[in-house]
């Protein structure tokens, strides 16, 4: 279905979408029954799903609005011309409008962080949410329990309690809020020994959007130089090159793509391993919420929108056998991986000269690639581009290099 509106005027009756992620608007102007199979449907400025039709029943979709929204009208994610159409276990990203007893504009955080707090014991964190109407809460976190059960109209506390966890365990998941339709809000934190216990601690200025986690101003090294191909070595996968004069030097590693299908965001995940291939403990972890190793040897940052990792080899501490440079799609709806990159490649400079360019080639439903490992070898570093994708996505190769994701 490579255009969903022409899809849906080919066919009669009910409408099934095979699954997988498609770019709208798409217009309901017949009765039926709409089936995503658990797609999403997307475009950057709403309505998204437009239901002109009456009796219609939308099942099993996500609908996103994925740019900023300039106007009310742009955030609508579906737009309904008669009030009782009937959705089922339907997500959106974005407003609903013309539905019976449906508040039109929702506004929640997307991300709430609880930055560090006690391992070992329960924490206790306080937060605000204003509702527009009356909503449940279903909190999809392990090991989390959330109160109250329900929204009501206006300015609401939310209690939210973690179980007692081990150090160094890193807390992800979400909340939906639920209405006729669900609305995602993220949660992140991390348990650590010696952190402070939370009781009841507001979060209110910890409600951030995602992207605020990564240095507003980042220094000028930050910023990718414009590529000369003459010097430039193309590699392959698998290939292992001696790092040669770069001990000494800054290593800039830089993420880049031609072109994306919808907009998406791109993270870089490094792991910091000792021989047993594990991370020492959760600093050795370096993404948004921990953007930097505790010696600044390593630096994950963004250039010009695109991820980049710094790296100092002459810091890096002895224990340091191996730099795991990764980069994922943040994002767990249908379709969000690298099937809708166009042309990822990584590239490594030399300060401001590019040295080496691999392409990423064959990623497809990977939502996690590694792409280049920078390790220790009778003395010597060398550069091994592996370009390997996992479909399981991040969680799954954190907890294989020591890092615990709730």
């Amino acid at each position: 279905m490579n255009n969903i509106q022409e899809e849906f005027n080919r066919q009669a009756g009910n409408f099934v979408m095979e699954p997988g992620e498609y770019k709208g608007p798409l217009t309901i102007n017949r009765p039926c029954t709409v089936d995503g199979s658990m797609s999403t449907l997307w475009a950057e400025a709403g309505p998204v799903l437009i239901v002109e039709a009456e009796p219609v029943t939308i099942k099993d979709l996500r609908v996103e609005v994925t740019g900023p929204g300039a106007d009310e009208e742009s955030r609508i994610a579906i737009k309904a011309a008669h009030p009782h159409t009937a959705l089922s276990h339907v997500e959106v990203n974005g407003n609903l409008s013309g539905f019976a007893g449906e508040a039109p504009s929702w506004n929640l955080p997307p991300v709430v962080s609880l930055g560090t707090f006690a391992a070992e014991t329960q924490n206790t964190f306080a937060f605000d949410i204003t509702a527009p109407g009356e909503a449940s809460l279903d909190c999809r976190i392990q090991d989390v329990e959330l109160e109250p059960k329900r929204l009501t109209r206006g300015k609401n506390r939310i209690i939210l309690k973690t179980a007692s966890m081990r150090d160094n365990t890193i807390l992800y998941g979400e909340i939906l809020v639920v209405t006729k339709v669900a609305r995602r809000i993220y949660v992140t934190g991390k348990s650590q020994k010696g952190a402070l216990k939370h009781q009841d601690q507001p979060l209110d200025p910890e409600i951030r959007h995602l992207e605020q986690t990564l240095p507003v101003n980042p220094p000028c090294e930050a910023v990718a130089p414009a590529v000369e191909d003459a010097g430039v070595e193309s590699i392959r996968r698998g290939q292992r090159v001696l790092v040669e004069g770069l001990q000494e030097r800054l290593i800039k590693v830089v993420y880049g793509h031609q072109g994306v299908k919808r907009p998406l965001e791109i993270d870089s995940y490094v792991f910091m391993l000792q021989d047993n291939g594990k991370v020492r403990k959760d600093e050795d972890f370096i993404f948004f919420g921990n953007p930097q190793s505790e010696k600044g040897d390593v630096k994950g940052l963004d250039a010009n929108g695109m991820p980049m990792v710094l790296v100092e080899l002459a810091k890096t501490e002895p224990w340091v056998n191996k730099i795991a440079i990764c980069f994922s799609i943040y994002g767990d709806g249908p379709g969000q991986d690298f099937s809708l990159v166009e042309a990822p490649a990584l590239r490594v400079f030399d300060g401001e000269k590019e040295r080496y360019r691999f392409p990423l080639s064959g990623l497809e439903r990977e939502k996690t690639v590694v792409a280049l490992e920078i390790y220790r070898y009778k003395g010597d570093w060398k550069f091994n581009f592996v370009g390997a994708g996992y479909h399981s996505g991040l969680k799954r190769l954190c907890e294989s290099y020591g890092v615990e994701v709730e």
